[in-house]
């Protein structure tokens, strides 16, 4: 097998220095036009390829930016990936991914590993539970100085950029929503205390409904993992009640869809006999049979700013820490109406 070729052997071919080849390779203006087509013809007839990395060792640049991901079992967390990485690529960076499957332990060992590797920065959606200390004490001692930037969910007093959406705000849009379509008994499906998601959403509902004159009985707050699965389960339970709800408002799209394969079961047209919402507007919602009503959390400019924030922290820009909390949209489709007659 011939050996690889190397900076030298084209440079000895063309007659140029090493270093120009170097720059010629990445297209540096310093070199002219006419050189640069020939060293890079030069390059491409040898099947000389760029060594990026090594190139980035020398320059203290890797090119490379990380992107860390909680859980790809929800369609909806991989719709921030194609935002970011058309910005990262239009920046000229590559990016790279990681999935930490909700558990803090491979969070912090792909972290560790992005900057042992050179990672320029990393974007962070944080695993249910992540505190603070996980990101800024003794175990995370690797992102010190590190460009990081959280997304989604918010990490309380975190020194890092955060890109959020404001669930209070697109829980209280749902909720007064269904209040002016003329629903009382409302229950709500999902959340919990691990994120600030499910906090926010569950606190939203809970102070909407209150400042109606409904606060919500114990019984009508039903914690639940997101899966299809919970949402269907709940629709059976809280059908056989003698007194069931007439809207049920569901933490995320997933449990919402769960709820609507319930109904059909039992019989019930959502939007008719029963009003389902969800949470996130993922690309399915719309499509869903009937489309569902939900509140569009902006990835897009989620991911955009993010992006943007990231690069500008790897350029070396120094400012205090961003919390940008971007607002949501009401998308209301056939799943909800009002209340059955009597019903109320």
């Amino acid at each position: 097998m011939a050996r690889r070729p190397t900076l030298r052997t084209i440079a000895d071919q063309v007659g140029v220095t090493v270093s120009a080849v170097s720059l010629a390779l990445r297209d540096d203006p310093r070199i002219s036009q006419g050189t640069r087509d020939r060293i890079q013809q030069a390059a491409q007839a040898l099947g000389y390829v760029y060594n990026r990395h090594a190139a980035g060792l020398r320059r203290g640049d890797s090119g490379t930016v990380a992107v860390c991901l909680n859980d790809l079992g929800n369609p909806f967390f991989t719709e921030f990936l194609g935002h970011m990485e058309t910005r990262f690529r239009e920046a000229n960076r590559m990016m790279l991914f990681g999935h930490a499957q909700e558990t803090l332990a491979l969070q912090t060992r792909f972290t560790r590993q992005m900057v042992e590797h050179g990672a320029a920065g990393l974007v962070l959606l944080p695993v249910a539970g992540t505190t603070r200390e996980d990101l800024e004490g003794p175990e995370a001692y690797h992102l010190r100085h590190f460009p990081l930037v959280l997304i989604s969910r918010d990490v309380e007093e975190a020194e890092f950029d955060r890109v959020i959406n404001d669930d209070v705000l697109g829980m209280k849009l749902l909720v007064q929503h269904l209040l002016a379509l003329g629903h009382r008994r409302i229950v709500w499906l999902g959340g919990g205390s691990k994120t600030s998601t499910a906090r926010d959403r569950e606190a939203a509902f809970i102070e909407e409904m209150t400042r109606a004159g409904l606060p919500p009985a114990e019984a009508s707050i039903h914690h639940g993992p997101t899966s299809l699965a919970f949402g269907d389960s709940m629709l059976d339970e809280l059908m056989g009640q003698s007194l069931p709800p007439t809207a049920m408002v569901c933490f995320s799209d997933i449990i919402a869809f769960g709820v609507l394969a319930g109904c059909y079961r039992h019989g019930l047209t959502p939007g008719v006999d029963i009003s389902v919402t969800g949470f996130d507007d993922m690309g399915a919602a719309a499509y869903s049979t009937p489309a569902l009503t939900s509140v569009r959390v902006r990835t897009d400019l989620i991911g955009a700013r993010a992006s943007e924030l990231l690069l500008a922290r790897m350029a070396g820009h120094e400012f205090s820490p961003v919390r940008a909390v971007i607002p949501p949209e009401l998308i209301v489709r056939a799943t909800t109406g009002p209340p059955v007659p009597g019903q109320v």
